[in-house]
């Protein structure tokens, strides 16, 4: 677990020592480290085969008829990378690039952009992203759109969640984030929400479906990897909801975009009630709400008193966040997927899965 522990440390150093300055050198070298070490894995994490799978069967396929394979705009990036003959590097490659760019954009809007980042990477970026590349996309694209959150309208927000789904289904869930700002009757509001809400859940339900019967080995998975930790997942970002609501007060004091924050602390309780029935949908989703646990922990030093307490409270948070990962290293029953980390810079072509 070195190198995930190495990669880790990167950006703890710089959240505890708060780098007041913006240091868009270190900032930007930051980012291509994550794009490379996430885009360029090789043979890691539990969707490895299945995407290799998808990858071969989109490869010999018209583009229009691939497109219909997943979700449009990935399949048809799968389709692209695999007639290139980069095969799933080149589209791990990309979608790393997108999803990076809309978590530091999310994340420079935080009091500690670093800490924020820190906060992203044990289990949002590691354990989800480095496997799950269709929805690191999605996610990517809706974290850029929330940290533009209050500078668009209900229609460009809407039309960001829509091209997220382009690449995953389940971001059409963001939609209830739009459709709550609609100036319209309490009730009517309430049964638009609660339609779009089970729509999407559906919708992920049948998506992911389609994604068991295109690859052998997902199925599998998502009923060993996903389904009984899909409460776990949840309270990654449902405890930190429940203290920001219980003493929404101070929090929306202090928080920038609290209006945001607040409508996805309400949606992690409301996905909590379908955690029981719809497992895999509801795990899916929680990675959405992960913009509640990076707010969180940014921003708690700010509740102490500047000086050495404020210091201290960013070395435990940092703390912390590594131990959560070295935890999950050593003991997730899937982490054997991450081990041993490779990289393509560093490998053989002949040692690669490259579309033959």
């Amino acid at each position: 677990m070195t190198a995930y522990i190495l990669v880790y440390c990167l950006l703890a150093i710089p959240a505890i020592f708060y780098w007041r300055r913006t240091q868009p050198a270190a900032w930007l070298a930051a980012g291509m480290i994550l794009v490379i070490f996430v885009g360029l894995r090789h043979e890691v994490g539990g969707d490895w085969s299945g995407y290799i799978l998808l990858t071969e069967r989109i490869n010999g396929m018209p583009p229009l008829e691939a497109a219909r394979m997943m979700e449009p705009m990935y399949s048809l990036l799968t389709w692209l990378s695999a007639q290139l003959g980069w095969g799933v590097y080149g589209v791990n490659l990309l979608g790393a690039a997108i999803f990076f760019f809309g978590l530091f954009s999310y994340c420079a809007k935080q009091p500690n952009r670093w800490l924020a980042l820190a906060a992203a990477i044990p289990f949002l970026v590691i354990v989800a992203v480095m496997s799950a590349n269709r929805q690191g996309i999605a996610i990517g694209i809706v974290m850029y759109a929330m940290s533009q959150w209050e500078r668009l309208g209900i229609a460009r927000r809407a039309a960001w969640i829509l091209l997220a789904a382009l690449f995953h289904v389940s971001a059409l869930l963001l939609l209830v984030l739009a459709v709550a700002d609609i100036r319209m009757s309490r009730w009517r509001k309430i049964f638009l929400l609660a339609f779009l809400g089970v729509a999407s859940l559906w919708l992920l339900s049948k998506s992911e479906g389609a994604w068991g019967r295109y690859t052998t080995v997902y199925v599998e998975q998502s009923q060993g990897a996903y389904s009984p930790g899909a409460v776990f997942h949840l309270l990654l970002n449902l405890v930190p909801a429940g203290i920001m609501l219980a003493f929404r007060k101070r929090w929306s004091r202090l928080v920038r975009d609290w209006h945001l924050l607040q409508q996805l602390c309400i949606l992690a309780f409301a996905l909590l009630a379908f955690s029981p029935f719809m497992t895999v949908a509801v795990s899916r989703m929680s990675l959405y709400l992960f913009p509640i646990s990076i707010t969180f922990i940014a921003y708690l030093p700010q509740l102490v008193r500047e000086g050495p307490g404020r210091a201290l409270a960013r070395i435990g948070c940092t703390v912390g966040l590594g131990a959560v990962l070295v935890a999950w290293l050593a003991l997730s029953n899937t982490a054997f997927t991450y081990f041993p980390y490779q990289n393509a810079l560093f490998l053989r072509s002949s040692a690669l899965d490259l579309p033959k």
